[in-house]
């Protein structure tokens, strides 16, 4: 008989999307059936294909960020959706996808598995808002049966706001495919660089530190290009700092690519100076095609890569950033084993096929 596992997540976009995309890929089979209940308009890729596969059904629900009196609501068409169909496991991505997954789950008589991407880790929402979510969390902790961290950093953040989950907690790293095709290119010292970023346009992913880098470039004439693939409430920002720096030639904002990792391929380096990260799956797509990678050293990075695998900017600023590209510029010897360290570190560390079968054994036990 198929296990019923129910995945539900505010909204479909950036990593969040990406994780939850790679379990209802991979793990809906003869043996698991799975549900997934999403704001679909809210979603940054066209999510009609997951409608082609038998094992997998998908239902809208107009779930906004912030909380309030249409969560009842939500929360009671959930249950109707929900009622009847025999649910195994409710599995809450995110703040608001734990928050229903929790309550609904007890209605259902469902084990509830909890993964805090963001929410009561980022800690953004102003101080009041922070101290609610605190207490919510620390509430519905007696309604999940386990916890599942992306990191030891989401763990430990978990633990040091909220509470200890004890035997509950589990770790396992979001994992990646490691494509056939891979980067042959290394830059080579005193060539134009062509730098490129991935990710939601939010202040959180800090591509406004990465453009004040590029303006301390211009004026030291090092050349170079900076291309920023995403979407999101802060690129009209961006869009008026590049303008003010004069750097409308240089920099470039895109829509996000079909195929992320054919297109890092492209460029010499690929920067994520996020200011918060829980995991980071940008770093390690790029090590995965042998990209070199430049990240801040925040959060769940910390674990992604190392010293021997990239380029890491301790402090986050834009003067650090400059020095790290002047120095590229410059010729780095070490640049070839930094890269075949990151391809080994992915292999070894977050391959896909890794993270998937420990969600599925926590699944079908």
């Amino acid at each position: 008989m198929k296990k019923v596992v129910v995945q539900i997540l505010r909204a479909p976009a950036g990593g969040i999307r990406k994780h939850v995309l790679d379990i209802l890929d991979n793990l809906s089979s003869d043996d698991i059936k799975q549900i997934f209940i999403t704001n679909l308009l809210d979603s940054d890729i066209d999510l009609d294909y997951l409608k082609n596969n038998k094992n997998i059904e998908v239902f809208h629900v107009d779930i906004s960020e912030s909380p309030g009196i249409k969560d009842l609501k939500n929360l009671i068409q959930i249950y109707n959706i929900l009622s009847g169909k025999k649910v195994d496991v409710l599995h809450g991505h995110g703040a608001k996808g734990g928050l229903y997954a929790r309550i609904l789950s007890k209605a259902l008589r469902a084990k509830c598995i909890y993964t805090p991407h963001g929410g009561s880790l980022h800690r953004v929402h102003g101080r009041l808002k922070n101290v609610v979510y605190d207490l919510i969390e620390k509430f519905l902790m007696i309604f999940t049966d386990i916890f599942l961290f992306e990191s030891n950093y989401s763990a430990e953040i978990f633990t040091k706001n909220i509470s200890n989950p004890g035997s509950k907690k589990v770790i396992n790293y979001n994992g990646v495919d490691i494509p056939e095709i891979y980067s042959t290119h290394f830059y080579h010292s005193g060539d134009k660089i062509r730098f490129a970023s991935f990710g939601l346009l939010r202040h959180l992913k800090g591509h406004d530190i990465f453009i004040e880098a590029c303006k301390i470039l211009k004026e030291k004439s090092i050349p170079f290009s900076y291309t920023i693939y995403g979407n999101g409430e802060f690129g009209l920002y961006l869009k008026e700092l590049i303008l003010k720096h004069g750097l409308s030639d240089d920099v470039k904002i895109l829509n996000y690519s079909g195929n992320v990792c054919f297109e890092m391929q492209k460029y010499d380096f690929i920067v994520h100076p996020s200011r918060f990260e829980s995991f980071g799956y940008v770093p390690v797509e790029a090590m995965s095609v042998k990209v070199p990678v430049i990240v801040s050293h925040e959060g769940g990075l910390k674990e992604v890569m190392d010293e021997a695998s990239g380029y890491i900017c301790y402090d986050n600023t834009a003067a650090s950033y400059a020095k790290i590209a002047e120095a590229l510029f410059n010729g780095d010897p070490n640049l070839p084993a930094k890269i075949a360290a990151g391809y080994e570190r992915v292999q070894r560390k977050f391959s896909k096929d890794v993270m998937l079968v420990k969600i599925r054994e926590l699944y079908l036990k």
